[in-house]
This record gives structure tokens, C-alpha cells and sequence, in this order.
């Protein structure tokens, strides 16, 4: 695990700021399209933040992957088919930590000072973390009652698994140079670009 940290942690702090960079864009969206009062925009708005946020993961970790197949073909590491989404699971333990929070203060909400305190808080935190979903969040309501998905403890650890399966895929169709996007991946110069 220590040579993973060595060898990943420079990707794992990239990804978060990449996280970080698109949550402020999103959080920011999320605001102007609400103050508007237009549900439609705003989901709208919140899902173009989230595919650009998933779109920076994909390209990096595919690349990730892609600089792994060499070594491994080399003899010089293993393969570990695991290791995007570790990558991604280590990069989002700030937003698992807030979702844990959020878990344990949310019963207690109601009734003890430091519970509501604390979920104030992590309100706050959630918006600077995980903006590009606050749009989405707050349009959702939960059928049968008067509840959005903000307010629910379980939808913080539901923001985390749309990065974690990117970078997974991103990971192994990076190291089978499989190209999902091939245009925009491709470096090969076009057929009328040669010289």
C-alpha cells in the first residue's frame, strides 16, 4: 500500500482538484439557476457539471491506465485491475468523511445542539465539495414526501459512486487502449495531416 501512495498520490490529489475546481463551477450554476426559480435549468446545468466532472476523471485515469499497460508488459509492476478505483476511493475520502458525518448527525438533528450544528456544517463543506451535484440534489424530491434529496443522509455516499465507477472503467479501457471516445483521445494525425 505504501508504494501504491508513492506511486498514485499525485493522481489522487489531481482528482481532487479537479473535484474541487468543478464543485465550485457547479455550486456556483447551481446558485444563478435557483435564484431564477427554474427546475428545468437547473437540472440541466447540474448534469452538464457532473458529465464535465466525470469527463476530467475518465481522461486522466484512462491515461493512468494506459502509462500502466507499459510497465506491467515490461515486467515492471503487476497487474491490478483495482487500481482506478482506488485511486478515485482515496481522492474522495473527504466526501465519504462527510457522508459518515452526515450519518451520524442526522438522527440527532432535531433534538441535540451539536447535531444540528454539525450538519449546518456539512451543508456547507457538501456545497464546496460536491457542488456539481447540488443542482440535482436540490430539484429531486423524494415521492411521498416533502423531502429533496439534500436533505437526506444516504444521497452523500450516492455522490461518490458516479467517480468511483468512472475511474474503474476509465482504468481498464485505458490499460486495453480501448478509446471510447476515440476523436477526442486520438493523437494520430489525420490522413491529410501527414506530411
Amino acid at each position: 500500500m505504501k508504494l501504491f501512495f508513492r506511486q498514485y498520490s499525485y493522481n489522487m490529489v489531481r482528482m481532487f482538484v479537479y473535484q474541487f475546481a468543478i464543485s465550485i463551477f457547479g455550486f456556483v450554476l447551481a446558485l444563478a439557476t435557483t435564484a431564477a426559480n427554474n427546475p428545468v435549468l437547473t437540472t440541466v446545468v447540474s448534469l452538464f457539471a457532473i458529465f464535465f466532472y466525470l469527463f476530467l476523471i475518465y481522461t486522466m485515469t484512462w491515461e493512468i491506465g494506459a502509462k500502466d499497460r507499459i510497465s506491467v508488459d515490461i515486467g515492471k509492476q503487476p497487474y491490478r485491475p483495482h487500481t482506478g478505483i482506488l485511486i478515485a476511493l482515496f481522492a474522495n475520502i473527504p466526501n465519504i468523511l462527510v457522508a459518515v458525518l452526515f450519518a451520524i448527525a442526522t438522527p440527532f438533528k432535531e433534538t441535540q445542539v451539536w447535531a444540528g450544528n454539525l450538519t449546518a456544517v456539512l451543508l456547507l463543506v457538501s456545497a464546496v465539495l460536491e457542488g456539481m451535484y447540488r443542482g440535482l440534489l436540490s430539484v429531486i424530491c423524494i415521492p411521498g414526501t416533502n423531502t429533496y434529496l439534500w436533505q437526506e443522509w444516504w444521497s452523500y455516499f450516492l455522490v461518490v459512486i458516479p467517480a468511483l465507477i468512472t475511474s474503474w472503467i476509465a482504468y481498464f479501457t485505458g490499460f486495453k487502449n480501448f478509446r471510447i471516445l476515440a476523436p477526442y483521445f486520438s493523437k494520430k494525425p489525420q490522413q491529410g495531416q501527414r506530411k
